[in-house]
């Protein structure tokens, strides 16, 4: 179901057909309406985004909207027939009533969700209500409102397990759901004392998770707090999550540092999920693919780095280009760190940054290999692959390089296998994990 998130919409009910009582005792009632769904169009209405998306809110063919009033104890369903919403079975009131209507019902389920960001809506809780007191005989105007917040969950390593769970932190409950509260346009929390999960994942991965906004919550992955940022998240503000916004979290850290068997503290970040976590520097001394492969100890800097495989660096999603459809030439491609070339120092580099949610901060930085042409440019490091080629067992490059023409292009990317093992490349170690 595509859906789009405003915060805000107004809803118009008018009568679509009617029928009188056979006792004159009785007043007339009206039975049936068609319930008019108008997108309120307004700069201040909350969106949620999704890297430099924005994720809108359009009702969808059968989406259910139920309404009720202070006169009746149950609620009316309208059903969205792809143009307006109907049902055969509203009625009037005799007298004015306040009204109240609920999106996606009156109940929402918050267990076991899918993760996915197109399902996002189908709990995306909304409530509002009737400026005043109305039979319904001119139709109806309520103003929705968000009632959830969303988690973006983002798995940081391919053997993470997700199991997010979420308390009510006054009582230390389970939360497993949202309630319509009768003739209030708003939600309650429907709590569990034993524990509940609303997403349960295995893997690296991007994933969303519908919550209740305004409650003071405490969220965790299985027994372990997330991370927002560097710095551990487990409980909100007294005033909980803001409605109709989202909040990134990550089950781990994805920049840190690490010591080598050198003394040396070490920076390291990670831009994808799932990705190697990359030295900010390169070894200090370019090595022959032989020791920069060697394993544990015997690692120029010890057993806790090791040199990256291609296919770990390289590829859809990881560090990766698509040819420009003007000039041919590298660029950067959508779902892979962004690159472009920079001058800092008076040097010149290449600079990724992360286009995934929780990675848009981080960086990484290739440094040019020095070259007696000044017009030529280099930026490479060995991987541990090797490959035969015309029958020579060669060592793989992770390499880009650039020239001047008119002005400096990067005109090569990604793959080089025309090398020899025992000649000296620049290393950038990645944490063996």
């Amino acid at each position: 179901m595509k859906k789009i998130l405003y915060s805000v919409f107004m809803l118009a009910t008018m009568v679509l057909a009617a029928c009188s009582s056979d006792d004159t005792t009785e007043p007339d009632v009206k039975r049936g309406m068609v319930l008019k769904a108008n997108v309120e169009d307004t700069d201040t209405r909350a969106t949620i985004t999704d890297n430099e998306g924005k994720w809108k809110f359009a009702f969808a063919t059968n989406d259910m909207v139920k309404v009720g009033n202070d006169e009746v104890e149950s609620y009316y369903t309208f059903k969205n027939n792809g143009t307006v919403f109907e049902s055969t079975d509203a009625l009037q009131t005799t007298t004015a009533a306040n009204w109240c209507a609920f999106f996606p019902g009156e109940k929402i389920d918050l267990r076991n969700q899918s993760g996915d960001f197109a399902d996002v809506a189908n709990k995306y809780a909304l409530a509002g209500a009737t400026a005043s007191a109305t039979t319904g005989s001119d139709g109806l105007t309520v103003t929705m409102k968000a009632k959830a917040a969303v988690l973006r969950i983002v798995g940081v390593n391919n053997d993470d397990i997700l199991d997010i769970n979420v308390k009510t932190a006054d009582d230390d409950k389970y939360v497993s759901g949202l309630v319509a509260v009768k003739n209030s346009a708003d939600f309650s929390v429907q709590k569990s004392d034993a524990k509940v999960s609303l997403l349960s994942k295995q893997g690296a991965g991007v994933y969303y998770v519908v919550v209740p906004a305004g409650v003071k919550l405490s969220v965790y992955n299985g027994d372990k707090a997330l991370y927002s940022g560097d710095k551990t998240m487990s409980t909100t503000k007294a005033d909980g999550l803001k409605a109709g916004k989202y909040y990134t979290l990550t089950t781990g850290k994805t920049t840190g540092s690490a010591t080598n068997k050198l003394g040396e503290t070490i920076d390291w970040v990670q831009l994808w999920a799932g990705g190697p976590k990359f030295a900010t520097k390169n070894v200090a001394e370019e090595m022959t693919w032989t020791d920069a492969t060697k394993k544990g100890d015997d690692y120029v800097w010890g057993a806790n780095w090791r040199t990256p495989t291609l296919d770990e660096v390289f590829g859809e999603g990881k560090l990766n280009f698509t040819d420009d459809k003007e000039t041919s030439l590298p660029t950067s491609v959508a779902g892979s760190p962004s690159f472009e070339l920079k001058e800092q120092n008076g040097y010149l580099t290449v600079v990724f940054t992360g286009v995934q949610p929780g990675y848009t901060k981080n960086t990484l930085t290739l440094y040019d290999k020095p070259n007696t042409k000044e017009e030529n440019h280099n930026f490479d490091f060995w991987t541990a692959s090797d490959e035969i080629v015309n029958g020579v067992d060669k060592g793989v490059l992770f390499q880009i390089q650039a020239a001047y023409w008119d002005k400096l292009y990067i005109y090569s990317f990604g793959k080089n296998t025309a090398n020899w093992k025992d000649k000296k490349f620049f290393v950038r170690p990645v944490l063996a994990e």
